[in-house]
C-alpha cells in the first residue's frame, strides 16, 4: 500500500507463479489466488505474462517503465523445472538442489531441447 500511496512508479515486482509450494500445489497448501487482483487492490499496475517467453518479459518491463504514478507487478506464469523431465512441475524440487548425476542428466536434457 505504501508503494501506491507514494506513487513509486520505479518499483517493479515480479511474481514467479509456478503454482507450487514446498508441500504441494498452492490450491492444496495455501492459495494466494487471485494474485493479480490482490496487487490491483493495492494500487499496482498488473501485467500477466508467460514467464518462459522472453518477448513477453521484455514487453512487460517496457510497459512497467512507461507506467507513471503507480508501481507495477509482473505476474509470470511458469512451470517449475521446465524442460527437465524428472523435475518439471514437481513440488519436491522447490528447495532441493540436484546431486551430481541429476545435474548432468538435467544439462543433457536442456541441451537436447535447444
Amino acid at each position: 500500500m505504501t508503494s501506491s500511496k507514494y506513487k513509486l512508479d520505479n518499483l517493479c515486482v515480479i511474481v514467479d507463479n509456478n503454482n507450487l509450494q514446498i508441500d504441494g500445489t498452492v490450491e492444496d497448501v495455501m492459495s494466494p489466488y487471485p494474485i493479480d487482483q490482490k496487487f490491483k487492490a493495492f494500487g499496482f499496475n498488473v501485467i500477466n505474462i508467460d514467464g518462459h517467453n522472453i518477448e513477453e518479459i521484455i514487453k512487460a518491463f517496457n510497459k512497467a517503465k512507461e507506467t507513471k504514478g503507480k508501481p507495477t507487478a509482473i505476474i509470470a506464469k511458469t512451470v517449475k523445472g521446465k524442460g527437465i523431465s524428472f523435475m518439471e512441475n514437481i513440488a519436491g524440487w522447490h528447495g532441493k538442489a540436484p546431486n551430481e548425476d541429476e545435474y548432468k542428466a538435467a544439462i543433457k536434457e536442456l541441451k537436447k531441447s535447444k
